[in-house]
């Protein structure tokens, strides 16, 4: 059984995508006790509520596997691109000084495309070649498995001591329309006031979800306040709109029909778990490529 960590584990779309892989994923770590509640409730295991800014290598059990999706906003347009500078990196940083002391066979990061010639994409790769990895980039989006969603993002896979990574072809996947991800019956809270429509309709993406072409763009954690650039909007009756809700976020980010939220979390705090995951698809794509990790 090939151990895993899950580092900045969220909701875990690691772990949901390694349950029908042989991998176990013994430890996982997040600060959000809303998103540790989520976790244990659906994989099991009780995610360790810790700043992994001061986190220490002897905190972090052994494992032939990292898996990593760091904050994005030091490397997103949103986040004005501070880098390194950016005090959400720091957690990013600390980790990375831990792999010399622990050097997993397979390292694995994810995070928004802006990530790429950033300087912490240069201390990465730096840390990397300086313990003998070999390195990969590959993008993909929930649009390169026939899901009618586009949100691209990179990820950074690192192989040692006889592992190795190779791109495969994506499957042909039938194009799936929009509509087979949205559910008629929907909370009433979901619904944006009318006043708020009125002003923020010119710059937000509506669609209509029976239209053959009709797509999502890339939800954030932000999608319950913000209405720009937050995610894509649900046109219903009576000239009204809505936002997805969470069950229909996480379906689009290839989360089994089984995976469900707390009951006790609100909607809004499912909502920015939602929009705050990772497309299971694409990590299941970037494990089908690993070979000799046994």
């Amino acid at each position: 059984m090939i151990k895993a960590l899950e580092l900045f584990s969220g909701i875990g779309a690691f772990a949901e995508a390694a349950r029908k892989r042989n991998i176990n994923v013994v430890a996982a770590f997040d600060q959000d006790s809303r998103a540790n509640l989520t976790y244990a409730h659906n994989h099991g295991l009780q995610a360790t509520a810790r700043n992994l800014d001061t986190i220490t290598a002897s905190e972090l059990p052994p494992a032939d596997l990292w898996w990593m999706s760091p904050p994005c906003q030091p490397y997103s347009v949103r986040g004005h691109q501070k880098g390194l500078n950016d005090p959400r990196s720091r957690s990013f940083v600390n980790l990375m000084g831990h792999l010399k002391e622990h050097k997993p066979r397979v390292f694995m990061l994810e995070n928004v495309c802006g990530f790429m010639g950033s300087d912490a994409h240069a201390l990465a790769m730096k840390t990397l070649r300086e313990l003998g990895y070999e390195n990969h980039i590959i993008e993909r989006s929930p649009a390169d498995f026939g899901v009618p969603m586009r949100r691209p993002r990179l990820y950074l896979v690192a192989t040692a001591d006889g592992v190795t990574y190779t791109n495969s072809k994506t499957a042909a996947t039938p194009s799936i329309v929009l509509k087979d991800f949205v559910d008629e019956s929907y909370p009433d809270e979901l619904i944006v006031a009318q006043r708020d429509f009125e002003k923020y309709a010119p710059s937000l993406h509506i669609v209509r979800p029976g239209d053959v072409d009709a797509y999502a763009t890339c939800f954030t954690s932000g999608y319950w306040k913000s209405y720009r650039a937050s995610g894509t909007f649900i046109e219903v009756d009576n000239g009204k709109i809505r936002r997805f809700s969470p069950d229909e976020i996480v379906a689009l980010m290839g989360f089994s029909a089984t995976f469900a939220f707390p009951e006790q979390l609100t909607l809004q705090a499912k909502l920015q778990l939602a929009g705050n995951t990772v497309d299971v698809r694409s990590i299941e794509y970037i494990l089908d490529g690993l070979s000799n990790l046994n």
